[in-house]
């Protein structure tokens, strides 16, 4: 507590920007916000360093983005002669101010600066490392996350987010930085502001890895025949999105207009979240008015890496889950590519990789194909990597497919993070042609769990308030570490394996009827997660069984908590 108090002194007493001045006179004497602010330094995550925005070392604001570029500018300036990164930004609250002073504090150690000039999403930042040639990436975002939040990623020379192991030593160098003291001044680096052609680029390699289904001449009209209601949920997708489908060839893109222009404040939408209901409020009174004439509703998030799909069924539109969009995404490239309409057959060592917290039903699709499913831990980083792992070994054509079940996917290597853009075009591939056979893509999702098996699964948490409840979290899932779940009689199913990965600080369970759980703290919010997946031989089964085993487990860390107390 009292290194908590020294820092928030030292930084009252230094010439800070009004507002966050304001917010540290604000809490003074306030003992438990003075903690949550300062009781340590924001360190990397699933996906970069994110918090809310405002004053402290705990938060997201000018002082620490300054301290994490000087660090991260000393590690590029040491291993290479020139360094030069890519700097992008999303729509959110000072997220375009935030870019333009990181990179006067690259350019300020030496670093050349490549600035997108408008609003950018995350796949093109990514993609910019390769094509331009450069050491590394930031984006400012906090991706999907509320209008209080923002966040950096950090992008290595592959394009790709930076693993475990570069967090930790890029965090030593952010740590012996005094974002106080001056930047100094090398004389060397300098800002550049990009022009068009990196998104022109960018673009065209999307188009480059259509996928259709049969002849040209009859996916390109069926997809004329497809109408499309757009979100970009007051992004950076909007001039990607809708270029992409109208190369496709979408015979209506409609775009939600309350959603349409760049907007941090989401007015509409206070959860910017594709995953969430609420996302898709405003398109749904949009396909209302127009007698519901479009097939599919696609958002995508503030900095495009997800994409949220709803179908138009019989009943009405029904919002697919990220692991529903997984299955059909995976189905779709299976069968096309084992047909071999693509130009590109399925061969042995192809693989696709997911989370571990992702359907475990891909995996028995990828056996029926050859196809191998491989899990890694949550964070598309770690799917990126195994991209660069295969590429280091010569075989970077056996990457097929990457996806997670917080709607993020990829299906080829031209970016190294999940692609909302990309995956806006798959979603139309696969719902043009179901449409040329009078079907939905729910039906098709109907016919994939009849032949493997129906499959429910099921994502909650349990929400904490503020930064010590870490710790609480940290003993939930060291409960589960020590044996919890199985003292709990009321499961009614022996526990067949358990898996418990400590340093990520996962809990892994696979019971004997097919059903799974996991537990794991989130890498980004102060959440505890918890992933139900059950099988059932109907979907009335499958989704009873994971209903009762979701409120169980909840109702089991509920109780471990309460001890805690």
């Amino acid at each position: 507590m009292e290194r908590c108090f020294i820092e928030y002194t030292r930084w009252k007493s230094t010439a800070l920007p009004e507002d966050l001045m304001a917010e540290l006179e604000a809490i003074e004497g306030d003992g438990d916000e003075i903690y949550d602010r300062f009781c340590k330094d924001i360190v990397f995550g699933t996906s970069g360093l994110r918090g809310k925005m405002g004053a402290g070392t705990n938060r997201i604001n000018s002082v620490v983005l300054r301290k994490a570029s000087m660090g991260i500018a000393r590690y590029l300036t040491e291993r290479y002669g020139e360094p030069g990164l890519v700097i992008g930004f999303d729509t959110r609250i000072n997220s375009k101010e935030y870019a333009a002073s990181v990179a006067e504090v690259f350019a300020a150690r030496g670093v050349n600066a490549y600035v997108f000039g408008e609003a950018t999403p995350v796949p093109v930042v990514s993609f910019a490392v390769r094509h331009l040639k450069l050491n590394g990436g930031i984006m400012i975002t906090a991706s999907h996350n509320t209008r209080e939040y923002n966040g950096y990623k950090v992008y290595d020379h592959f394009g790709n987010q930076i693993d475990e192991d570069k967090a930790r030593l890029i965090e030593k160098y952010i740590k012996e930085e005094d974002p106080f003291e001056g930047c100094g001044d090398a004389g060397k680096g300098q800002v550049f502001i990009l022009d068009d052609s990196v998104k022109e680029a960018y673009l065209a390699e999307v188009q480059k890895n259509i996928l259709l289904w049969d002849e040209e001449a009859n996916c390109r009209k069926a997809l004329s025949e497809l109408k499309v209601c757009y979100t970009p949920l007051n992004g950076s997708g909007l001039g990607y999105v809708t270029q992409i489908l109208n190369s496709l060839g979408a015979g209506t893109v409609d775009v939600v207009e309350s959603q349409q222009k760049p907007d941090g404040n989401f007015p509409t939408c206070p959860s910017p979240n594709p995953e969430n209901d609420g996302a898709f409020t405003e398109a749904l009174k949009v396909c209302a008015a127009n007698q519901n004439k479009y097939d599919v509703i696609l958002a995508t998030d503030p900095d495009s890496d997800r994409m949220g799909a709803a179908v138009l069924t019989d009943e009405g539109y029904c919002r697919l889950s990220g692991n529903q969009v997984g299955e059909l995404m995976f189905d779709y490239i299976l069968r096309c590519h084992s047909r071999g309409v693509c130009g590109r057959v399925l061969s042995d060592g192809m693989t696709a990789f997911k989370s571990f917290v992702s359907s475990p039903l891909t995996e028995e699709m990828g056996r029926a194909y050859g196809v191998k499913v491989k899990n890694v831990f949550t964070g598309f980083k770690n799917i990126a990597l195994e991209m660069e792992r295969l590429t280091a070994s010569g075989r970077s054509g056996d990457f097929l497919f990457g996806f997670e079940e917080s709607l993020g996917y990829l299906y080829g290597d031209y970016t190294r993070d999940k692609d909302g853009i990309m995956a806006c075009q798959m979603l139309c591939l696969m719902a043009a042609e179901q449409k040329s056979q009078g079907k939905d893509l729910v039906q098709r999702l109907e016919e994939i769990y009849g032949q493997y098996g129906y499959t429910e699964s099921i994502t909650t948490a349990l929400v904490y308030k503020q930064e010590k409840d870490r710790q609480r979290m940290a003993a939930m899932v060291k409960s589960l570490f020590d044996g919890k779940l199985k003292e709990c009689a009321a499961l009614g199913k022996e526990i067949k394996k358990e898996f418990c990965y400590r340093r990520q600080s996962m809990y892994c369970a696979d019971l004997a009827d097919g059903c799974r759980v996991i537990v794991r703290p989130s890498g980004t919010e102060l959440k505890l997660k918890i992933y139900i997946f059950a099988k059932g031989a109907t979907r009335e089964e499958a989704i009873d069984k994971a209903a009762r085993l979701c409120a169980l487990v909840r109702r089991t860390l509920e109780e471990e908590e309460r001890k805690n107390e």
